[in-house]
């Protein structure tokens, strides 16, 4: 099963969905919470592995895991 995490600064992470892509309900559910989630001011990545990951814009159902972060602020 694929995953869909959301990092909370401080308090490690949170398992928002999982999907596979055999089951389209799945599917669309870890899409909606994408969705959900994906608010300004964070960003997504897609994990593939120990040292392996890329920004995206969007859903990725193909994605072993996605990870939803707090931007980085500065000052």
């Amino acid at each position: 099963m694929a995953k869909l995490r959301l990092l909370k600064t401080g308090h490690g992470d949170l398992c928002l969905a999982e999907w596979d892509v055999r089951r389209p309900e799945s599917v669309a559910e870890a899409e909606a919470a994408f969705a959900a989630n994906l608010t300004p001011g964070r960003l997504a990545f897609r994990l593939d592995g120990p040292g392996r990951s890329r920004p995206i814009r969007g859903f990725d159902a193909s994605a072993p895991e996605i990870l939803l972060v707090p931007a980085i602020q500065g000052g």
